[in-house]
């Protein structure tokens, strides 16, 4: 039988089925433990850490949505987007990734140690934080970890590095609710009557929302499949269920790296 994946009830049903399955597989593939070949050990720890923060980020944006809650989830929504192709482009581009990743890590912990040093009163005694400066091979190689920072500072550089512009339109939605604009404000504001209205509880309809959590945790997974290889029958069979393209899963680099 083939499925028709969007927002229908056939596949609001198929999702609530498939994403416990999907959670409880990841947590027993991590209660079992994981091989990580000796290729991908520069990476696995990021990508475990991640996919792990993906995965209870998606619990969590259940939860909150059986319990009523909606525009209120869209921040975690933006991060569980972001990290699953996060995921993608590390597994995709390894060592060069991960000194980028590090690179960026150095950049955040400076900057607030300066912002801490300009605000708070604070002994003249407290260390520097130091930065490990980087060392490339050439200028090729220079111009790469440009690029990979780049991508990782910026969400809409790295879809469009992998073909899949169509994406950002959707973290920038999500980005509406996570910072303060209107948006937060709208959504619980209704106009009747030439008369403004209070509502407790968001006009938002989130159903075609909740159909996309499955397909962000598949490509979560599938990012780690050097690592989380026991994951894929459940993979296999959850594509089936929902009737999603293979192309959902395939991220590959679109424009050139140098």
């Amino acid at each position: 039988m083939a499925y028709k994946f969007g927002p229908n009830e056939q596949c609001f049903r198929r999702v609530r089925a498939v994403i416990p399955v999907i959670l409880g597989a990841a947590e027993a593939t991590v209660r079992h433990g994981v091989q990580v070949n000796r290729e991908a050990m520069p990476i696995a720890s990021a990508l475990m850490g991640w996919w792990q923060f993906s995965n209870r980020t998606a619990a969590a944006v259940l939860r909150l949505y059986g319990e009523g809650f909606t525009v209120e989830v869209a921040p975690l929504m933006r991060n569980l987007i972001g990290h699953a192709y996060a995921m993608n482009w590390l597994a995709d581009n390894g060592l060069p990734a991960m000194r980028a990743l590090r690179a960026h890590a150095e950049q955040h912990r400076r900057k607030l140690a300066d912002n801490i040093k300009d605000t708070w009163n604070l002994p003249e005694s407290t260390p520097e934080v130091q930065v490990t400066p980087l060392e490339f091979a050439d200028d090729e190689d220079e111009r790469r970890h440009r690029r990979l920072l780049g991508e990782l500072q910026n969400f809409d550089t790295m879809v469009k590095a992998y073909g899949s512009a169509d994406v950002y339109p959707v973290y920038r939605h999500h980005s509406a609710f996570s910072h303060t604009t209107l948006s937060t404000a709208d959504a619980f504001l209704v106009e009747k009557d030439e008369q403004l209205h209070f509502t407790t509880t968001p006009k938002a309809e989130i159903s075609a929302e909740r159909i996309w959590i499955p397909v962000v945790l598949l490509q979560a997974a599938t990012a780690g499949d050097t690592v989380l290889r026991p994951m894929k029958p459940v993979i296999d069979k959850a594509m089936n269920d929902l009737g999603l393209p293979d192309s959902i899963l395939n991220l590959h680099r679109a424009r050139p790296m140098v």
